[in-house]
């Protein structure tokens, strides 16, 4: 993968999936489209307001045993996938709803 990926959320938003995001994840196929997948149908989107920045996380499982929890970052006048967290930890879950707003 030489490009960004473009997908859109339920909220209209326009998320690029950069190249090193899949690389660190062990590029294939199928990783972007779980991604994808996350991103356009999440179980639960949270919107966390700290320092001026705001960061939307992404919820869901994919498949019968994976989950991923996405976070994506408004860099550079756009939504980038800023990091990807392949089966979260229920505390990290639990904090993320805690500090943030459950918009979906």
């Amino acid at each position: 993968m030489t490009s960004a990926v473009t997908v859109v959320d339920p909220l209209g938003k326009i998320i690029y999936l950069l190249p090193h995001l899949i690389i660190k994840l062990n590029s294939a196929k199928d990783i972007i489209d779980e991604i994808s997948t996350v991103i356009t149908k999440p179980a639960i989107l949270v919107e966390v307001k700290e320092n001026k920045e705001t960061e939307l996380y992404y919820f869901r499982s994919v498949g019968s045993n994976k989950t991923f929890l996405i976070i994506i970052r408004l860099i550079n006048k756009r939504w980038e996938a800023y990091q990807c967290i392949k089966n979260p930890a229920g505390v990290m879950l639990s904090t993320v709803l805690q500090k943030g707003k459950q918009i979906f």
